[in-house]
Order: C-alpha cells, then structure tokens, then sequence
C-alpha cells in the first residue's frame, strides 16, 4: 500500500465533520457532489459565500518499519485543511469550525491504519479576497509494502 491509501482514509474522515459535530459544515448537492470541498485536482468553483475548505495531502518518503521482506512501511506527514471564509465576518465561524476539525482528529484518534499524532491551528490571516485558517493534521501509518 501506498500514501494514496492514507489520503483516501484521511479525507473520507474528514467528510463525516458535519455528522461528528451535528453541523452542516460540509454541503453537497442532490447528487452527493461537494459543493464546499476543494479536494485535490478536482475542478471547483468557489460557493458565492465564499465559505468552504481546501484539503491538501503532504507526505513524508517512507520508512522501513521494521527489518525483513514482509516489513511495513512508515508513513509520516500532514493533512491539512484550509478554512476559507469571507473577509469581514469576525473569527467565529472559523473558530467554531477549527474546533470541530480538531476534535475529530483528536490525538491518539485512530482511522483505520492511520493514527493522528496532533492537530493545530498553523496558521490564519487576511489573504486579498478572503481569510484563511490553516489546520495540519500530522500522522503516522504503517502499511504493507
């Protein structure tokens, strides 16, 4: 297994939020199709509220878990969710948003394979057309080669 395999558990976590928190965070058409998720290579168009995630994926090089053919590989690095809301607006929906995305990647938090070793906030501030929270999430795997 590969890096690719963390990403798709990291993210397909990430979209239970609005079941975790009891809030509707994360929005979707008829369809299922994500309306406020900016995922990786995927065309988006930002919602008009200008409210909405961006997820980005960021490993580290493998390493050799153990010794041996049948040895795991250790997967290491970040998930990181930018927090996109409108300039203007104050820090409460963001806040309540990060607090959310920190309790669901709480460290120790296991999913499947891959645990969480701790989540925060990197960064925020004004950018030209809206403000960006910036939250890591930096995990660790081990997975068959």
């Amino acid at each position: 297994m590969t890096d690719t395999h963390i990403e798709k558990i990291l993210t397909d976590a990430f979209l239970t939020l609005n079941e975790f928190s009891g809030e509707p965070f994360i929005e979707k058409d008829a369809n299922g199709k994500l309306l406020n998720v900016a995922l990786p290579n995927i065309l988006f168009a930002p919602p008009k509220d200008n409210q909405y995630f961006i997820l980005s994926f960021l490993p580290n090089e493998p390493e050799p878990a153990g010794l041996g053919t049948n040895a795991e590989n250790r997967w290491n690095g970040l998930f990181q969710i930018d927090i996109i809301n409108p300039l203007g607006v104050g820090m409460e929906g963001a806040n309540e948003r990060y607090n959310c995305i920190v309790q669901l990647f709480q460290r120790g938090k296991t999913f499947e394979e891959v645990m969480i070793k701790r989540t925060y906030r990197a960064t925020h501030g004004a950018e030209t057309t809206f403000h960006r929270t910036v939250v890591r999430c930096e995990f660790t795997a081990s997975l068959p080669r």
